[in-house]
């Protein structure tokens, strides 16, 4: 999504030999894989057996962040049960500084747009999701939730603009308490974006992927995820349809996800201020455009929150 990554011939020979050997057969072919937060290479590998399998890597010399990720994702496939649309891991190999995660592959694919068929994919993987309470071992959402104090530090600096010497104040009050608000026990991934997400076509179902970020929190909170991202990413339709989908969707959900929702663009915003990080140089722009995106919607959902008080 922000740069290039890396090919899987990029890895040392000695971590895609070890990869193979956790496999238990061959690797005839593969095809580089783009898309994602990671410069770390990403690929779809044909083995001897037939089979097809995803795997992802990444070097902490490159970026510890991602090379934490991938280890962490590791640990929450195994404890996510098979009902929960989730690939499968079905290796973990680390080599020196660098590590790798083979997984099952997901049938279908990551529209660059949302569609209402991908919509539709999704919410009822994201229901099914936290219809399990989270495993043990996983951590209280409040843990893997970031800045979402962003708006009350807009606000302590001072707005940027007209739109945030209107709404910044109000949008710091629609945050407050939301460590008490999103707790819970669901199963949630916490990370829902498009391309977080494989949507099968054929069957109309939705796998949910990069799972580094599962806690337990509001059964709520992926649908609410998912409202942000379809305005934030787009509709095929064009940008009235993603707001329109975006807002019955939330209508849907209890008043907290809509305080979600706005918390999540302050982080957004916040975080679109920070000096941008050298391996992934165009990460602040991209979220600077899902601040400009979603300012339609989070006026709607703070104008509503007035309307009701």
């Amino acid at each position: 999504m922000f740069t290039p990554r890396a090919a899987w011939t990029d890895a040392p020979e000695q971590l895609r030999a070890a990869v193979a050997d956790a496999l238990g057969c061959a690797i005839t072919g593969h095809t580089d894989l783009q898309g994602g937060m990671s410069p770390g290479p990403a690929a779809a590998l044909r083995l001897t057996d037939g089979r097809t399998v995803f795997v992802k890597a990444m070097s902490a010399e490159v970026r510890a962040h991602n090379h934490l990720l991938v280890g962490r994702e590791s640990v929450v496939l195994d404890l996510l049960p098979e009902s929960v649309p989730a690939p499968r891991r079905l290796a973990t190999v680390e080599s020196g500084a660098w590590i790798a995660l083979v997984t099952t592959w997901a049938a279908g694919a990551a529209g660059e747009l949302w569609s209402d068929a991908s919509i539709d994919a999704v919410v009822a993987a994201c229901r099914t999701t936290s219809g399990h309470r989270a495993p043990e071992g996983l951590r209280p959402v409040v843990e893997r939730i970031y800045d979402f104090d962003g708006w009350e530090r807009v606000v302590a600096a001072g707005p940027a603009d007209e739109w945030e010497a209107a709404y910044a104040r109000r949008a710091a009050d629609l945050a407050v308490g939301w460590a008490r608000w999103t707790a819970g026990d669901a199963l949630v991934h916490r990370d829902i974006r498009a391309d977080n997400t494989a949507v099968d076509t054929a069957t109309g179902s939705a796998t949910l992927l990069d799972w580094a970020y599962a806690a337990a929190g509001a059964p709520w909170l992926d649908l609410a995820q998912l409202a942000a991202d379809i305005v934030a990413t787009g509709h095929m339709l064009g940008g009235q349809v993603a707001a329109d989908r975006a807002y019955r969707l939330i209508q849907t959900l209890p008043p907290e996800a809509a305080r979600y929702v706005v918390a999540l663009t302050g982080m957004w915003r916040i975080r679109a201020a920070t000096p941008q990080h050298s391996v992934l140089p165009t990460i602040s722009a991209w979220r600077r455009e899902r601040v400009r995106a979603l300012r339609p919607l989070v006026t709607r959902l703070i104008t509503d929150r007035v309307g009701a008080a």
